[in-house]
């Protein structure tokens, strides 16, 4: 009774209408909604009765988009300063409340049970109240049972793997009726990850929040915030330095984008012209952060139910692949970490059944990184494929001197690889790559070095470098043209 998940919803009409206001009750009604509470705002235009309609939550509801976002946390302000309490604590002194209260009921109905002056349906009429009374203060007293047990607190105990928080100012982006709603383009991005590498994201839960400021949104990933910035619906964004001659004008907003660093500017929706350059509107900046964050933060996103959903593949194809390799040569600890290495480097596992192959012929490899490594040459013609433009890739090459600073960096102590890495020495290797990348206009910068430098590199740079790709000079196939623009 005290844990039921309600569902809420606005309506408004004008005061001055009543047909309408009889109207929408009698509708909301029919449909099953009880009616929350009902106050007059003033709008621009007009005094308006804002109701707020509330229902238990239906079984037979779920949609399709609840598999997708959970949006019924959601609370607006009307409904936060109005809503019940929610934590234990409160629901505990609401109910032992509510039990003083029906228990004084009780006794008033006693006391007048006692009179002598009753008459037989008057008793009658007591003993029935009497009953219902007592049925109530049990319901209470199971209630409160319920409430200060410590089993129910194991069902607080869950977390939410990926959440995006929005700040009141953009709540909208997320309604079905806006028109470019932000869970269209969730699913968007869900499947083009999917068909794309084979990467399947988890459920994304959208929150309100007010510790967000004015139009600022939020990536938590465990409960961990790991991308903020800010949005403006009705606006499209651009790089600053891709429109050519645009003069910015006091509607404008210019930030420093999050995932480039890139000086970039929201321009008033109605003012952007058809022969411009694509911008993205807020929603879509939204679903390109959550592609960018998916695959930042794969390692921690992706968990072993989800390692196993790949096996359970494979075991259909082919089950002498996963019973040759599993649990003998590859724990699923190793089988997690080779999955998340390779989407981190936008490598495509969707075909996964031919990767177990691969595992398969190089298990015996000594280390996981062997293993990593000789599973993307495998898959180099495939790596080079999505990389090259019109049969061309363009590389940038370590010179002597990086290639030599880097290899500084492996000390050998007492039979042990140690890495020591000297953060000036980083900084100098990334500012000279995002040199080259800027002098060459390049979007997604590709670095070849040697084999065994490889994976470190990339997992230094890419905290520095947007977008790099690091390859081996082994993966470098002949099949494409090789064109090396400069060494760092």
């Amino acid at each position: 009774m005290y844990s039921k998940k309600m569902q809420y919803v606005i309506k408004s009409v004008p005061t001055e209408d009543k047909q309408a206001l009889e109207d929408l009750l009698n509708q909301m009604s029919d449909e099953g909604w009880d009616l929350y509470t009902m106050h007059e705002i003033e709008t621009d235009k007009s005094i308006d009765f804002n109701c707020i309609f509330m229902r238990e939550k239906q079984e037979d509801d779920k949609t399709d988009l609840d598999d997708i976002v959970n949006i019924t946390n959601f609370k607006y302000r009307m409904e936060k300063m109005l809503a019940a309490p929610t934590s234990p604590y409160e629901s505990c002194k609401e109910i032992q409340l509510k039990i003083t209260n029906q228990k004084d009921r009780i006794k008033r109905i006693k006391s007048q049970l006692e009179s002598d002056n009753l008459s037989i349906d008057d008793k009658n009429r007591l003993n029935n109240q009497m009953s219902d009374e007592l049925k109530q203060l049990e319901a209470l007293k199971q209630a409160l049972v319920n409430e200060i047990s410590p089993d129910s607190m194991y069902t607080s105990i869950k977390e939410e793997k990926f959440t995006i928080n929005l700040s009141e100012e953009i709540l909208d982006l997320v309604s079905l009726d806006y028109s470019d709603n932000l869970l269209a383009q969730t699913v968007k991005i869900r499947q083009d990850l999917t068909e794309r590498l084979g990467y399947v994201i988890p459920h994304i839960h959208f929150h309100s929040s007010d510790d967000l400021g004015a139009n600022e949104f939020c990536i938590k990933i465990h409960d961990v915030e790991v991308f903020r910035t800010v949005v403006f619906p009705e606006h499209i964004v651009f790089f600053k330095d891709e429109l050519k001659g645009y003069k910015v004008t006091d509607d404008d907003f210019i930030v420093t984008d999050a995932i480039t660093g890139r000086k970039s500017v929201w321009i008033p929706r109605d003012r952007v012209r058809d022969f411009w350059i694509k911008g993205l509107s807020a929603s879509e900046y939204i679903a390109k952060a959550i592609e960018y964050i998916s695959i930042k933060e794969v390692s921690d996103i992706m968990d072993y139910n989800d390692v196993n959903k790949y096996v359970e593949i494979v075991l259909e194809k082919n089950s002498f692949l996963v019973d040759n390799i599993i649990p003998d040569f590859l724990t699923a600890a190793d089988l997690k970490y080779l999955l998340t290495c390779l989407i981190r480097e936008k490598v495509s596992i969707k075909n996964i059944v031919y990767l177990f192959e691969k595992i398969n012929d190089y298990a015996n490899e000594p280390t996981k990184e062997d293993l990593l490594d000789k599973v993307r040459l495998a898959f180099s013609k495939l790596i080079i494929k999505d990389l090259a433009q019109d049969g061309e890739l363009k590389v940038m090459e370590l010179s002597d001197e990086t290639a030599e600073m880097v290899s500084g960096f492996f000390e050998e102590d007492e039979g042990e690889s140690i890495i020591r890495i000297d953060a000036a020495d980083v900084n100098k290797i990334a500012s000279n790559i995002n040199k080259m990348v800027k002098s060459k206009k390049l979007d997604n910068p590709i670095l070849a070095v040697p084999m065994d430098l490889r994976h470190m590199i990339f997992v230094i740079l890419s905290e520095f470098v947007p977008n790099i790709t690091v390859l081996a000079n082994e993966e470098l196939v002949c099949d494409y043209n090789i064109k090396f623009i400069g060494k760092v």
